[in-house]
């Protein structure tokens, strides 16, 4: 975790009116070969003791659920929480690859999908395999608010002020 994410973190708070954000630390990248569940606890421990925000919560709960997909994690989530309106918020670089993920296009229609702007991404995500399928759902921030289940799909693009210190080159300095 960087600033940028801090921000993202807020911005989505103030934006959206949420309680609460919770900052799924990834276990495992299925697109990656690495695996990267030795340093996941210690990723955790070194986000919880940066983040100065009361209302975000970091979890690993891939861990917990032994899954490294997020669509099984949300499905749990909508199951568990049959009546909280959760928001998947992702980074531009995460669309640009979204059409990879697992039950990618079912994400859509799990819950409002909010994308918030990386480095070097913005005109790659927007062209994107699922950008351009869901091209007619794209909304602005505001709408997401409201939407409702049966309003699905809806998803938004967010630019903001951008951070050009990537998560995984902070990894690399820390040794984490």
């Amino acid at each position: 975790m960087h600033a940028g994410h801090f921000h993202i973190s807020n911005t989505a708070i103030k934006a959206l009116q949420l309680k609460q954000i919770w900052w799924l630390v990834s276990t495992q990248n299925p697109l990656k070969s690495k695996f990267q569940k030795k340093t996941v606890i210690k990723r955790l421990e070194k986000i919880k003791e940066i983040n100065k925000n009361y209302k975000t919560f970091p979890m690993t709960l891939e861990l917990k659920h032994k899954t490294f997909y997020s669509y099984d994690i949300i499905y749990k989530l909508k199951k568990r929480f049959p009546n909280v309106n959760f928001f998947w918020i992702i980074g531009a670089d995460n669309l640009l690859i979204l059409h990879k993920w697992n039950n990618w296009k079912k994400i859509f229609y799990m819950c409002p999908i909010v994308v918030f702007d990386r480095p070097n991404y913005f005109y790659k995500s927007i062209n994107s395999k699922a950008a351009k399928y869901f091209f007619h759902n794209r909304v602005n921030l505001g709408t997401l608010k409201n939407v409702k289940k049966y309003d699905l799909p809806k998803w938004a693009f967010v630019k903001i002020k951008l951070d050009y210190n990537a998560s995984s080159d902070i990894r690399k300095k820390e040794s984490i």
